[in-house]
């Protein structure tokens, strides 16, 4: 796991080795074990290293193979490399490391480009090709490590984070007022946009090659399967349990190959719990780690220490207080560099702190909820959207409605008021739902619901087919990103066992009877052959912080600030007056705007480090 960051002057001038520097010094966190550079006229690449896979200077990036035609950059992990090394010396070809780094280089020799069709890993990197000079970028299939490029006629640079390209000095910053918009729909900015316009995110299961014409292409190289539709190859609920199991296993075996100390986050739900019994089967002795709340009513550590203890780990727990985590929000934005309103980023960044501190490499169960309907609002679509295409005609009256009536109340009028499938599924994942906040921010011009429609199948208004959408969206874009940042900030590497693509294409082949079940029948089956059902078996928990509380007390005085003299309001992004009712009707506790107001200090903070 590091950082990577690279540029490539088309005019053919020098690559500036200060800038480089500076580029790849912004990712220090990421890899705090080395850093390298590497600069060829005008094509350079520079690296931070979290050593993972061989710790010696042999896995020193970036990385030239000997006649030096091929150099790599290179961020992730490609858990099945010893098989790929093992074929490629079957070949005929040699290795002068035990990397997974020189794999690459060395499959993408034999291959071409179509070897990431043989990976099966976390990845981002760039390759610069000399013979055919040619640079390619490429991200894994989930997109669960990062990359951003920006593109014009003079150049074309990349890196893992946004600070990053900033270091060169010529990056553009000018806000982007569509990802602006759809970050205060979504609480987070969606790719392939970025914060600022000119910069992009390369989308998961992509690649991008940029000719020796200076012209970019992008290419998907993998999408997500749709079940057989003949319904004789269904398995029963026993055999896609069996199946799957084997599948997760395996992927679970892969993400403990490392040279350094793996653990596990372990929260006391499902998806969690069912990664550290696998992992108690492939290892003797297992790390796992899990914050508490001085909050009872937020607080499942207590049935995190009762699986650890069942599963028999060497498990860690701290109870965080609400003024630790108070000062973890203070640093949100030097770890997420763009706006980031998902509170829950606060507490994992807590878990990774306190996880770095005993292991370099912890797997999490991200991605079981977007896999097999964990979501609540699954559930609510698939009800309220056969009475919203019913009263759709009536939209405008249920809107008017909804400004009259209690929070709750409101939140079901302005559901029926959407105007499609996917309008509504947009209303139901984002955070806004009290009421429309268009007379607050008037500068809010892209529609989520829009940006939906033009990623899902436009025709399928299915269950699954929301599942998917947020397989490409809410997972690598809210979820990954704030377990990729507040991990790698601490130089601590997250796997998630979930997001192997063999078991995510496993899962997308079950019919829907199958996969769309509300509960998570199918894990909680496989689960159960591991753990009593008491210890998992009960409603599900989010990982949650008193944001509304905060902003009444502690984060009152910035947020007033914020409103009074922020980037928002002086732009006329927010209209002031509306942001300063806002602001009165929650102090007084008339109204529960934390989402919108969390949203306005998130984008504040922000803006405030990218001027400082």
């Amino acid at each position: 796991m590091c950082g990577i960051t690279g540029r490539i002057n088309l005019d053919r001038s020098p690559v500036d080795r200060s800038g480089l520097e500076r580029a790849r010094e912004a990712l220090a966190s990421r890899g705090p074990d080395g850093a390298g550079i590497w600069i060829d006229g005008h094509v350079g690449m520079a690296h931070r290293r979290l050593a993972v896979l061989d710790l010696s200077e042999r896995g020193h990036q970036p990385m030239t193979t000997a006649d030096e035609k091929l150099t790599l950059t290179y961020n992730g992990e490609i858990f099945n490399f010893r098989e790929i090394r093992a074929e490629l010396s079957s070949l005929g070809h040699r290795f002068r490391s035990d990397s997974d780094t020189e794999v690459i280089l060395i499959a993408y020799r034999q291959w071409g480009i179509d070897c990431l069709q043989k990976f099966n890993g976390m990845f981002a990197f760039a390759l610069w090709d000399k013979s055919q000079q040619t640079l390619f970028l490429a991200r894994d299939r989930l997109g669960v490590k990062p990359l951003y490029y920006t593109h014009n006629s003079r150049r074309l640079a990349f890196a893992s984070t946004l600070s990053s390209l900033k270091g060169y000095g010529d990056a553009p910053t000018t806000i982007d007022q569509e990802a602006l918009s759809l970050y205060f729909q979504m609480s987070y900015v969606p790719g392939p946009h970025s914060i600022c316009s000119g910069i992009r995110k390369l989308p998961p299961a992509c690649y991008l090659q940029l000719g020796s014409d200076g012209k970019a292409s992008i290419t998907r190289y993998w999408k997500l399967p749709h079940p057989p539709e003949n319904s004789d190859d269904r398995v029963s609920d026993m055999e896609a349990v069996e199946n799957l199991e084997k599948l997760l296993r395996s992927s679970v075996r892969y993400r403990l190959v490392s040279d350094v100390p793996v653990g596990a986050f372990l929260s006391g739900g499902i998806d969690s719990a069912l990664i550290v019994a696998l992992m108690r089967l492939e290892a003797s002795d297992v790390h796992t780690f899990t914050i508490g709340f001085e909050d009872k009513a937020h607080d499942e550590s207590v049935y995190a220490k009762a699986i650890a203890t069942h599963l028999g780990t060497n498990h860690t727990d701290l109870v965080v207080t609400e003024s630790d985590l108070e000062l973890l929000a203070e640093s949100l934005p030097s770890c997420y560099d763009e706006p980031f309103a998902d509170a829950s980023s606060i507490p994992t960044m807590a878990l990774s702190v306190l996880t770095r501190k005993h292991v370099t490499v912890a797997l999490s169960g991200d991605g079981g909820d977007e896999l097999f309907c964990g979501y609540p609002y699954y559930q609510f679509m698939a009800r309220l959207d056969p009475w919203r295409r019913c009263l759709s005609r009536a939209g405008s009256v249920w809107e008017a409605m909804s400004t009259l009536v209690p929070h709750k109340g409101a939140m079901a009028l302005r559901a029926l008021s959407q105007r499609s499938s996917t309008s509504l599924f947009a209303y139901m994942r984002g955070p806004l739902k009290s009421r429309s906040y268009r007379w607050l921010a008037p500068g809010i011009s892209s529609s989520a619901s829009e940006f939906m429609e033009g990623i899902k199948a436009a025709s399928d208004n299915s269950t699954r087919a929301f599942m998917d959408l947020d397989l490409k969206t809410y997972l690598p874009d809210d979820i990954l990103v704030k377990v990729d940042r507040a991990s790698m900030a601490v130089g601590l590497e997250a796997r998630t066992p979930f997001l192997d693509f063999r078991f995510v294409e496993a899962v997308a082949a079950l019919p829907d009877q199958q996969r769309t079940r509300a509960g998570k029948p199918l894990l909680k089956s496989m689960l159960s052959r591991h753990l009593p059902k008491e210890l998992f078996d009960r409603p599900k928990h989010g990982f949650t912080v008193p944001i509304r509380k905060w902003l009444r007390t502690s984060l009152r005085s910035r947020l007033t600030g914020a409103i009074e003299s922020g980037e928002l309001s002086s732009s006329g992004f927010i209209d002031r007056k509306a942001a300063r009712i806002l602001l009165a009707e929650h102090m007084s506790g008339r109204r529960n705007h934390e989402n919108m107001l969390w949203a306005i200090l998130c984008f504040e903070l922000w803006h405030e480090k990218q001027r400082g």
